[in-house]
C-alpha cells in the first residue's frame, strides 16, 4: 500500500479557502500559472485541475459586483479556454501550457484594470479602505 503524504495543512474540502477580494484572486492566478497544466501537488492530493477552476470560477463570482457582468464574463471565458488547454495536452509538449498561461494573464489584466478603476472612483473596500479591493 501507497501511503500518501498529508500535509498537516491539508483540508480534505478543496473548496474550503475561496479567494474573495480582487486582490486574493489576482494572487491565485499566479499560483493557477505555477501549477499549469496538471495542477498536481504531492502536499496536497485532494487539489487538481477541476478543484483549482472551481475555486477561480467561484472567486470570480463572489467579486462579480466588483468586476461588473462584462468583466465576470470575460474572466470566465478566459478560464474556460485556459482549463481547455492545460487538458488539451498535460505533458507541456505542444505549447498549450504556454497558451493556457497566457490566458490567466489576461485574467489578471480584467482584475487589475477592476482594482485600478475601484481606487480611482474612491471605492472603499469591505474594511473601509480605498485599496482597490
Amino acid at each position: 500500500m501507497t501511503e500518501i503524504f498529508r500535509s498537516s495543512y491539508t483540508n480534505p474540502d478543496p473548496y474550503c479557502d475561496i479567494p474573495a477580494s480582487l486582490s486574493e484572486i489576482y494572487d491565485m492566478l499566479a499560483s493557477l500559472a505555477g501549477g499549469a497544466p496538471t495542477f498536481v501537488d504531492p502536499m496536497f492530493p485532494e487539489r487538481n485541475i477541476d478543484t483549482e477552476f472551481e475555486i477561480l470560477r467561484r472567486a470570480l463570482d463572489i467579486v462579480r459586483h466588483k468586476l461588473g457582468d462584462e468583466r465576470h464574463a470575460a474572466a470566465l471565458e478566459l478560464a474556460a479556454r485556459a482549463k481547455a488547454l492545460f487538458l488539451d495536452h498535460p505533458a507541456e509538449d505542444n505549447g498549450k501550457t504556454g497558451e493556457g498561461i497566457k490566458l490567466t494573464f489576461e485574467i489578471e489584466d480584467i482584475i487589475q484594470a477592476a482594482r485600478n478603476r475601484r481606487t480611482k472612483a474612491g471605492i472603499k473596500d469591505e474594511e473601509g479602505r480605498v485599496s482597490g479591493d
